[in-house]
């Protein structure tokens, strides 16, 4: 049987610091495996767009900027039959490859995947939080964008992608591919860094969180949510 290549797309504004970095990692994990990287750039004005000519499969320049619009461009130039959209400042485990085709591969297939929460500082708030992080995701179905959420390109497409919202793609997309199979959310975590949570407190930063998503629940619109998120 053929071996499932695996799209990864990496949406990026400003990511000069960290690009290279997370492609060279992706790349040395994922072994022998079929892989291809496409980062979709956001008009980036430090550099981002050459680092990823040299290290990226694919640059794409999106028309606009927004990290939904950017992954659905992302998605509409992959070849693979699992499309990953990873964010430029998550780490994937060691063995996020077997583990995704694993998954892929398991009975009764996927509507969408994703990673264990977990993230670089090892401060008990951040520890909390994953671990409320990962039970929601699997109480709701809807893992967020930092745990590296998968689909098969087919299902993507099926479903209509990313639509261009500005905030809360996944509470869009997840529980449609949900209707073709369950969304799975594996034991294996990613690292994802603090530096939003730093911003403002990492308190802080997880209240909101909680506070946009009920919003949004409510019919609060993500143009409106966009701007408790900045």
């Amino acid at each position: 049987m053929r071996r499932m290549k695996v799209s990864v797309v990496i949406p990026t504004v400003n990511e000069r610091r960290r690009l290279a970095e997370t492609v060279a990692r992706l790349r040395l994990t994922a072994g022998r495996g079929d892989i291809e990287v496409i980062v979709a750039d956001g008009a980036s004005t430090d550099g981002t767009a050459e680092i990823a000519r040299r290290v990226a499969d694919k640059l794409v320049d999106s028309p606009v900027r927004g990290r939904a619009v950017q992954m659905h461009q992302g998605a509409l130039a992959a070849t693979g039959d699992i499309l990953l959209f990873l964010h430029a400042d998550t780490r994937l485990p060691g063995g996020w490859l077997g583990a995704l085709l694993d998954a892929w591969a398991s009975k009764p297939r996927p509507g969408a995947t994703a990673y264990r929460l977990d993230f670089e500082s090892a401060k008990p708030v951040y520890r909390l939080i994953a671990t409320l992080g990962h039970w929601r995701s699997r109480k709701t179905g809807v893992p967020h964008g930092d745990q590296a959420v998968a689909c098969r390109r087919e299902d993507y497409a099926r479903v209509g992608g990313f639509p261009p919202v500005s905030i809360m793609e996944e509470y869009y997309l997840l529980p449609k591919l949900a209707r073709l199979g369950p969304v799975v959310v594996m034991e294996e975590a990613v690292l994802t860094s603090v530096r939003r949570y730093e911003r403002n407190g990492p308190v802080f930063n997880a209240l909101r969180n909680v506070a946009i998503i009920a919003l949004f629940k409510a019919g609060v619109s993500p143009e409106r949510l966009r701007r408790l998120y900045l």
